[in-house]
């Protein structure tokens, strides 16, 4: 998200906020604090045949994926990292997020907080989102305007610069923002907690904002290290679409990504969570909250590693369940019975190994 400017939701407000190895089957019952958001996700690879994309990877070992759409003269242009919150390591929670904030702070080319000044001043809008497994930063723009953002983006890759005087600063606004969305919400601090107690292993369970106590000491250093370790060409994805054609977008590429070298990246480690032996509960009071709401998880198997092939029919599952008005859970609770105002039952799709 943008520091300082607006900002778009935070990943666990999003739709597409939760990917993960194992999926999650949740079931929410709600009264008038919140409905639950369905979290169906995109993957890294479009689907061919639906958007008909054209894929090619870099000399450095860059991928590059397009979808040409030319009905209007746009573009939107993302770089992917294959890395998020589940690759931070242990005491260091909310590094992944903060390091999204400080890539706005400058580079030689471009000063502090000029990158979306300039991207606004040509008619655009940038930002930029973190979840477990990916951070993504993007702009739409108008085609004329896809080398601008091209060559600014490659900047930041490889040429950023951090100094205290713009870290420090920075760390207070994340700290606020957690106040804001998180401490000041009953709904998400109970999402947090039931995070929390469903992965007592697994990354999944540590907050992408990162827990308080961890991000009120995160260092310059530490942001330096982790941008060092993981912002590497061969650790991104080019996803454009928009009125752009391979022949305009090749050349392109090669001149501004292709030209960053490849580093070695890290080894991804995503540990196996134990199997659960006893109920887990969590139970938030809070004056603020008029109506009660009920929420029930379930880790459930993973669509990569789902051997009996159950993932996909709980997908269809939750469609009849709750895809709508007049699905089953909301038709009968709400309609009919008229104990609820909402009701959800959704899976989760998270893609790390």
């Amino acid at each position: 998200m943008l520091p300082n400017g607006p900002t778009a939701p935070p990943p666990w407000k999003r739709p597409w906020r939760r990917l993960a190895t194992a999926g999650v089957l949740a079931f929410a019952l709600t009264g008038a604090l919140s409905s639950a958001i369905p979290v169906i996700t995109p993957a890294f690879a479009a689907e061919k045949g639906v958007f008909f994309p054209e894929t090619f990877t870099l000399s450095n070992g860059m991928q590059v994926v397009l979808v040409t759409n030319q009905r209007v003269p746009v573009v939107t242009h993302m770089v992917w990292y294959k890395v998020g919150a589940a690759d931070e390591p242990r005491g260091v929670s909310g590094i992944a997020h903060f390091l999204e904030h400080l890539m706005f702070k400058g580079t030689e080319e471009v000063p502090p907080g000029a990158f979306s000044r300039i991207v606004a001043k040509n008619g655009g809008r940038d930002n930029a989102f973190t979840s477990w497994d990916y951070t993504a930063y993007f702009q739409n723009v108008a085609r004329d305007r896809l080398e601008l953002v091209m060559k600014m983006e490659a900047d930041r890759m490889s040429n950023l610069r951090l100094t205290d005087q713009v870290v420090y600063p920075e760390r207070d606004v994340i700290i606020e923002e957690r106040r804001q969305r998180i401490e000041n919400e009953p709904a998400d601090r109970i999402g947090e907690q039931i995070n929390a107690t469903l992965y007592v292993h697994h990354p999944y369970g540590t907050p992408i904002i990162g827990w308080p106590q961890e991000m009120a000491t995160l260092t310059r250093e530490e942001a330096e290290s982790f941008y060092k370790s993981w912002y590497a060409p061969n650790n991104a994805v080019l996803v454009v679409s928009g009125d752009v054609t391979a022949e305009e977008l090749k050349p392109l590429a090669e001149k501004y990504y292709g030209s960053i070298a490849a580093r070695p990246v890290p080894e991804r480690v995503r540990v196996q969570e134990p199997p659960i032996s006893a109920a887990r509960r969590v139970i938030l009071r809070d004056d603020e909250v008029r109506q009660p709401s009920i929420r029930r998880n379930w880790l459930a198997p993973s669509y990569r590693t789902d051997k009996e092939g159950y993932a996909y029919p709980l997908q269809v599952l939750s469609e009849i369940m709750s895809g709508g008005p007049t699905s089953r859970l909301y038709r009968s609770l709400v309609v009919e019975q008229r104990i609820a105002t909402s009701a959800w039952l959704g899976t989760a799709r998270r893609p790390g190994t």
